[in-house]
């Protein structure tokens, strides 16, 4: 199956990914800084699908980012290693909007 191309042309995996049963249950909104390409966030959300994730929504005009929900492990790698995030909210509307 092919994967589905939005109007900001991001790219989310073809839907099997979404909803497994092993699938982890807590969604975060991982917001990138301004400067960061739309290559790069392309690149995140295909290794948060690659680490067990399931991606819930792509952003274009008023965030740089994406919601997902993310295996802890995953989560943990983004907090510490990516100089990229601005920051990561859990699930609803992010508090810097």
């Amino acid at each position: 199956m092919a994967p589905t191309t939005y109007k900001d042309k991001r790219t989310l995996p073809p839907t099997r990914f979404v909803g497994s049963a092993s699938s982890p249950r807590a969604g975060y909104t991982i917001v990138f800084k301004d400067a960061v390409t739309e290559e790069t966030v392309v690149k995140y959300m295909s290794d948060v699908v690659d680490a067990g994730g399931r991606l819930t929504q792509s952003y274009d005009w008023f965030l740089n980012g994406f919601c997902a929900a993310i295996p802890e492990a995953h989560l943990q790698v983004l907090n510490k290693n990516v100089t990229e995030v601005d920051y990561i909210e859990p699930e609803g509307l992010p508090k810097r909007l």
